[in-house]
């Protein structure tokens, strides 16, 4: 999962940035469209990157409460 949130984030923050170069072309009708998926694809890779380190504090957790049996 975190390589997967860092394989987004990259991504969207890419397709940001063509996004809003974008709208000072010629091709600013296309530009809305990859601002959103970029957007989108940072809020996804957020996401995946704050699940990855909430599970691996859980495993800590358990591990931590498993050994003091």
């Amino acid at each position: 999962m975190k390589t997967g949130g860092i394989i987004a984030l990259i991504f969207g923050v890419l397709n940001l940035i063509i996004g809003l170069a974008g709208l000072s072309t010629q091709y600013a009708d296309q530009a809305g469209g990859k601002i959103s998926f970029g957007i989108g694809a940072i809020v996804l890779g957020i996401y995946l990157l704050n699940r990855a380190n909430k599970n691996i504090e859980e495993q800590k957790d358990k591990e931590k409460w498993n050994n003091e049996e």
